[in-house]
This record gives structure tokens, C-alpha cells and sequence, in this order.
């Protein structure tokens, strides 16, 4: 009798071994439902996912902005401890006919990518790069990654990751993602490249900033709750390497820029400019040889609000850049 007992539960041991076994073996990326649209930077994009993906925004230190949906989106899919994570970047950049042939170039030791378009039509490009390396001591472990293209030309990324309990199935997750990656579809919401005005409340006051844009340039507002930024920025060729950033934080607690780089205040050139159709004095850092141009100011605002503040700071490696970003500056209006 008892070693009839220990039999079955050998047997029934063995079968649920070989169960378990064939279980884990079973390729699930290619059945896997993906039954849930859920939209890309604010509906500039849709992807489909399993139906357990949410949108779950970056937490922001209780210093920083709020993470901006049109700048970046991420979704998380969990699977008991393992957990997939898409994390979507707007590069505010330009592609064109060459973009493909553009990134291809990129040399990226560490992944050795293997590229390919999977869409190219008119209304999308969109091309997957496959890493062949991976580095599972990461926390949170690239499986692939996708470079957009829309019908404006503007650039997004959207990259897929792993976290370590989903090691394993490493190769089922880089299946089930360039899957997700091909259900992509254009969003609705467009974005505006030729020259243009823009309008924005200043948040906690009755007032609002109007700035007129030249072509490609584009606004962006960041808040949290005593604070907002607002960030004027252009559209580059992908391939480009200038940096453009007009910044206004309107707030109560501003810091230089100037401070973060290491400069002080006495290296400084003292120049006057005009912003909302008042002359103020700058202070200008020029540092030709390392193409850094900065220009910033803390202009008093308590007419708006007891005690608030403008940090206003230009910032480029290029002097033509500084240039326009001068004339944006003086043509912000506020109501």
C-alpha cells in the first residue's frame, strides 16, 4: 500500500513536471490578445496592447514639473512579477526622406542593433531596432525599440523594456513588442510647424502669455502646484546638433541657470534687452570656444501676484539660434 502511494505521487509528480515544462516552453507572444488601444503623447499616436497595459505617468520628486503628456507617455504591463514597460519620447525633431538611412549610421556598441522598416507609407514610417545584446544586470532591460515618423515628419521613440523577472522569457517579449509595434496608427492630434501665435494662461493668475512663434518652434508648459515652466523650443533635423531653449518659470522660488554650469555672476556681461515691452538688464555668458550662449534674468512680476517672480533664460550652442530666440523674447506679450 505504501508503495503503491509513493508511485502516484511520483507519477503525478512527473506529469505535472513535464505539464509545467511544456507550459513554459508554449510561444504565448504570438496568441497574446492585444484588445487595448491606448493613445501615444496625447493622441499623436495609438498602439494596441494586452488588455492589462495602463497608462501610468512618471512620479515627479515634489521639486521637478509634473511629467507633460505631450513630451512623454508610459505604459506598464504586468504579468505577475514580470513587467513590461513602453516609454514614448517626443523628440521634437525633423526626419525626412533619409531617416532611416540616418540612423543606421548610429554606431551603438552596447545594443549592436539590428534595423528594419516594419511600416512605410505616407502616413508612417516606423522602423524597429532589435538589440542583440542585452545586459540582464539592468534593472530595466531594452527588448526594442521603435523610431517614428509621422506625415509632418516630426520624430517620436517609443522603446520597450523588461524588467529581471521577465529574463527568461526574454525572447517571447521581444516577439510580443514588435507585434505591439505594428499595430501603430497616425493619432489625431496635429502639430503645428509653420509660423504661428500661441496663447497660455499663467497658472494661479488671471493673466496669460501670448508668444509669436517663427516656423518650427513650439511651446510647452510644465506645472506643479506652486510653480509652472514654460518652455519654448524648435524643431531640428534629427541629425542636427544645435539646442535651442527659451525658458520662463513663473513661480516664487527661481534659480540661475548660470550656478548649474559652474559660472558666477562676476564672469558675466551686463547687456540690456527687452521683455513684455520693458528694458531690463542680463546677464550674458558667452563662451565661444565651448558653443555655450546664456543669457537669464529674474524679472520681479508682484503686479500679477505678491511676491512672483520670472526666471527668463536663453540658451543655445549656436549663435544664430541666440539670435532668434532674442527676437522671440522681445515679442512675448502678456494680457
Amino acid at each position: 500500500m505504501h508503495k503503491q502511494l509513493v508511485r502516484s505521487v511520483f507519477l503525478a509528480g512527473l506529469s505535472l513536471f513535464f505539464s509545467a515544462s511544456l507550459s513554459a516552453q508554449t510561444p504565448w507572444a504570438d496568441t497574446l490578445p492585444l484588445s487595448k488601444s491606448i493613445s501615444i503623447l496625447n493622441k499623436k499616436l495609438f498602439l494596441q496592447f494586452p488588455a492589462t497595459a495602463v497608462n501610468s505617468p512618471r512620479v515627479a520628486d515634489i521639486m521637478a514639473a509634473d511629467p507633460n503628456e505631450n513630451k512623454e507617455t508610459r505604459i506598464i504591463s504586468d504579468n505577475g512579477k514580470m513587467r513590461l514597460v513602453f516609454f514614448a519620447q517626443d523628440l521634437f525633431s525633423l526626419g525626412g526622406n533619409t531617416l532611416y538611412e540616418d540612423i543606421s549610421k548610429q554606431v551603438e556598441p552596447d545594443f549592436d542593433f539590428t534595423r528594419r522598416k516594419i511600416m512605410d507609407s505616407a502616413s508612417l514610417l516606423a522602423v524597429l531596432s532589435t538589440p542583440s545584446l542585452f545586459d540582464s544586470s539592468q534593472n530595466a532591460i531594452l527588448v526594442n525599440s521603435l523610431l517614428v515618423q509621422s506625415p509632418d515628419n516630426t520624430v517620436t521613440r517609443i522603446d520597450a523594456y523588461i524588467n529581471p523577472d521577465a529574463w527568461n522569457e526574454k525572447e517571447e517579449y521581444v516577439r510580443l513588442t514588435e507585434r505591439i509595434f505594428n499595430t501603430l496608427s497616425k493619432g489625431t492630434r496635429s502639430i503645428v510647424l509653420n509660423a504661428h501665435t500661441e496663447t497660455y494662461k499663467i497658472p494661479g493668475t488671471s493673466k496669460q502669455f501670448t508668444f509669436e512663434l517663427p516656423a518650427n518652434y513650439f511651446v510647452t508648459l510644465d506645472e506643479k502646484y506652486d510653480f509652472s515652466v514654460f518652455k519654448i523650443n524648435k524643431f531640428k533635423k534629427l541629425t542636427d546638433d544645435q539646442y535651442t531653449s527659451l525658458t520662463i518659470y513663473t513661480g516664487h522660488h527661481p534659480t540661475f541657470f548660470h550656478k548649474e554650469y559652474g559660472l558666477t555672476d562676476s564672469t558675466a556681461l551686463r547687456v540690456k534687452a527687452s521683455f513684455l515691452q520693458q528694458s531690463y538688464d542680463w546677464l550674458l555668458f558667452n563662451a565661444e570656444k565651448d558653443k555655450f550662449y546664456l543669457r537669464e534674468q529674474i524679472i520681479p512680476a508682484s503686479a500679477i501676484e505678491a511676491g512672483l517672480v520670472f526666471h527668463v533664460a536663453l540658451l543655445s550652442n549656436k549663435k544664430e539660434i541666440m539670435e532668434e530666440l532674442n527676437t522671440i523674447t522681445g515679442k512675448i506679450k502678456i494680457q
